[in-house]
């Protein structure tokens, strides 16, 4: 009876991954389609090589060259990510680790589960922290650097 505690959120969870993964799949792929679409006109538009690099050089070329990355993360969004990341795994792992002594049939396998999905959690975030000290030891918390 208590294996159903343990079974029926794992099997949703991974379910909602699935459905997470393929509609950011989806996502990435008709902007992938949409840039290469556009990167193919402006191709089209320029006659010579002389004429792309003098449109590169103007303000409106950066910004188009900017605007045309697939995934422009900057480290703020990265770290951030690896933030929640990390307290959602660490309420998650101190969770299960409550209910271990609630569920005494349960008990080995909350342990474990706690005990692993905790570990992880603390993992994101030392790694949110040494992104965080590191992007501002290297200027790129501040803008100075791209």
């Amino acid at each position: 009876m208590h294996e159903d505690l343990i079974i029926v959120p794992i099997v949703f969870s991974f379910f909602a991954w699935l459905v997470w993964m393929i509609f950011s799949t989806i996502r990435r792929y008709k902007i992938a389609r949409l840039q290469a679409e556009v990167q193919h006109k402006l191709l089209d538009r320029f006659s010579s090589s002389q004429d792309l690099l003098a449109y590169t050089q103007t303000d409106a070329g950066k910004h188009l060259l900017d605007s045309l990355r697939v995934e422009g993360v900057s480290p703020h969004a990265r770290i951030i990510g690896a933030l929640q990341t990390a307290i959602v795994m660490v309420s998650l792992g101190l969770a299960l680790l409550f209910l271990r002594g609630r569920v005494p049939e349960a008990e080995e396998g909350f342990l474990v589960l706690g005990t692993v999905i905790s570990v992880l959690g603390v993992g994101f975030g030392v790694s949110a922290a040494a992104s965080y000290y590191l992007s501002k030891s290297f200027g790129l918390l501040n803008g100075s650097r791209a």
